[in-house]
Parts: structure tokens; C-alpha cells; sequence
């Protein structure tokens, strides 16, 4: 969810997987921010309230710890020192 266009917002994602809000900010805060190292973006719409989004992010569970890679330019890179072609 907070990978499509239009973002999730935290009773959107609470909907979804019927956790209370409280566990879906400490998931985003604890497993995605902290531990696995995304960036997650927050924008405040009048419609929807505070949107919440992943932006260009795919993420590698090969560890207990996530490698995140993002697109650049047609490029994959891995963090901020290696690059890959893909």
C-alpha cells in the first residue's frame, strides 16, 4: 500500500490488515524505518489527512536486515557506493 501513487494512510493500512493504528505507526517506525532502513514520506492532503508513501524503494529480505535499493537514471543501486546495471 504505501507503495502505490496514491499512498496509504494509517487507518487505510489498519483497514487492510485489521491491526489498531497504534501497531501500523510502531511497524512503520520499528520494522520499516529503523530496522530495515527505508524512508518512509508523509504529506498532509485535505481530503485524506496524512498520507504515508514509499518513494522508489524495493526492498531484499535476504537478512534479518533489509539491502534497499532504489532506481536512478535506468541504474539499480544498492545504498550509496555500489551500483548496478540492470
Amino acid at each position: 500500500m504505501l507503495r502505490r501513487d496514491e499512498g496509504a494512510t494509517i487507518a487505510e493500512i489498519a483497514a487492510a490488515t485489521q491491526w489498531r493504528a497504534h501497531t501500523v505507526r510502531g511497524a512503520m517506525s520499528g520494522a520499516l524505518k529503523k530496522r530495515h532502513g527505508l524512508k518512509i514520506t508523509s504529506q498532509l492532503d485535505a481530503i485524506r489527512g496524512r498520507i504515508y508513501r514509499l518513494p522508489d524503494t524495493k526492498v531484499m529480505f535476504k537478512t534479518t536486515r533489509a539491502a534497499h535499493y532504489t532506481y536512478a537514471n535506468g541504474l539499480l543501486v544498492l545504498g550509496r557506493t555500489e551500483t548496478l546495471n540492470v
